[in-house]
């Protein structure tokens, strides 16, 4: 059976545990990722700018899930 290949969005969505979209935020603003709700969203679908690999590393950590692959 084929694998299949999921989208950042919804691979992050699955990830993400009934934590809200500003909680990961604010823990990557701790981080000392500077982003906020409306360039994390932007970034999750695709638009404008893509997340840097440092931030897909810190998300994939947080969210205990392979984002980078």
């Amino acid at each position: 059976m084929a694998k299949m290949k999921f989208l950042l969005s919804e691979r992050i969505d699955r990830a993400r545990e009934g934590r809200s979209q500003t909680w990961i935020v604010e823990q990557m603003q701790e981080k000392g990722i500077k982003m906020n709700d409306v360039q994390f969203s932007r970034k999750k679908k695709g638009r404008d700018t893509k997340f840097t690999k440092e931030e897909l590393e810190f998300l994939s950590e947080l969210l205990n899930t392979d984002l980078i692959n």
